[in-house]
């Protein structure tokens, strides 16, 4: 996916990242407290980079004249010419031939042009957090893996890797560790752990720095009793965590009219599927190839819509299993060897043949 961005010049050939070559499956126990047992290890291709980078190259990349900053988009609507009409708050409406909706996960484009279509809560939270690299204990033990990390007596999973640090340094020592919790919370505890600082009701996600202190001091606990001690330390030791819930979707079609989603703005996938650039690359590529293809926008709509829904379908696919494999039915780490844990997974998840972060053998 990076290749295909730096490619086509959406960011520059140079912009930096760091490439996690391993997913070792990891559980604490007794005899491996510190850094904990790993009875196998999925080789893998994974390019880690910062958002705030990759946002950044392509906001280089928009003129400042077509980028309308604090233009709130209220309501789309179509006429009979199927011309669609886009209204603001504090400024004028615009008419277009073609709406494309970009805008996340809870997509205002999403509820306009598919209301019957809700966000579905999972059933746990992301907390994550960046950790200076200076702050890391022995970096050699993270290395170049991306371990996911089974919780002893608990649901869930662990994830940690290393991304560029300030200003995009990807030099030993100035790195930053990306790490993410996934912990369960049942909806009837939802209201209260979504309170922030401030004692404001969030929705969806509690912002770097305003989760409570009481929620993050619990949180960290839990972690500290659940990772092993060097993973834990990790998590004791960074600040300005932040949550986000987990939700999936899925789109009937890409497209109502003339309007279309992009990205998380249609289907939203799990995390753990990690397709959330490649999902958007691929809408907008695809997009653009149909209207290059097609005089007839109707029609180029129509047949963009058919593969967009597919991929999207099975990405879906593929979270449901990651989602069962990572949180509520794991192999139990304690007592598996190579054999037994490369067959577990082996059967528990299947990459589509077009999308996968394992490195193919």
């Amino acid at each position: 996916v990076l290749q295909g961005l730096m490619a086509e010049d959406v960011v520059d050939a140079d912009m930096p990242y760091l490439v996690a070559d391993a997913m070792p499956f990891i559980v604490r126990t007794s005899d491996q407290p510190a850094i904990g047992a790993m009875p196998w290890q999925m080789p893998m291709q994974l390019a880690a980079f910062h958002w705030s980078t990759l946002w950044g190259q392509l906001r280089r990349r928009v003129p400042d004249e077509r980028y309308h900053r604090a233009a709130v988009v209220t309501d789309v609507t179509e006429d009979a010419s199927d011309r669609l009409t886009v209204s603001f708050e504090h400024r004028d409406a615009v008419t277009a031939d073609l709406v494309v909706f970009a805008d996340g996960y809870q997509s205002l484009g999403r509820r306009i042009l598919f209301p019957d279509v809700d966000l579905r809560y999972r059933g746990y939270q992301l907390w994550r957090g960046l950790l200076p690299e200076a702050e890391l204990g022995d970096p050699d033990v993270l290395g170049s893996n991306c371990p996911r990390i089974s919780y002893p007596t608990m649901p869930g999973n662990f994830v940690c890797y290393f991304v560029p640090g300030e200003g995009g340094s990807t030099r030993p020592g100035e790195r930053l560790v990306n790490w993410a919790a996934y912990i369960p919370v049942p909806d009837d505890e939802l209201p209260a752990f979504m309170v922030d600082r401030l004692g404001r009701h969030r929705e969806g996600a509690i912002p770097p720095g305003e989760v409570r202190s009481d929620v993050e001091e619990s949180l960290k606990a839990e972690m500290g009793a659940e990772l092993p001690e060097y993973y834990g330390a990790m998590v004791c030791a960074t600040e300005h965590t932040y949550v986000q819930l987990i939700y999936t979707a899925q789109m009937p079609a890409y497209h109502a009219g003339s309007a279309c989603l992009i990205g998380d703005a249609g289907a939203v996938a799990q995390p753990f599927t990690g397709s959330g650039v490649f999902k958007g690359y691929n809408n907008i590529q695809s997009l653009l190839d149909v209207l290059e293809d097609h005089d007839d926008l109707v029609t180029a709509l129509a047949v963009w819509d058919v593969d967009q829904v597919r991929m999207a379908d099975r990405l879906l696919a593929l979270g449901d299993q990651m989602e069962q494999a990572f949180i509520w039915d794991s192999l139990d780490l304690t007592s598996a060897d190579a054999e037994s844990t490369e067959a577990w997974w082996r059967a528990a998840v299947q990459f589509p043949d077009d999308f996968t972060y394992e490195a193919r053998r």
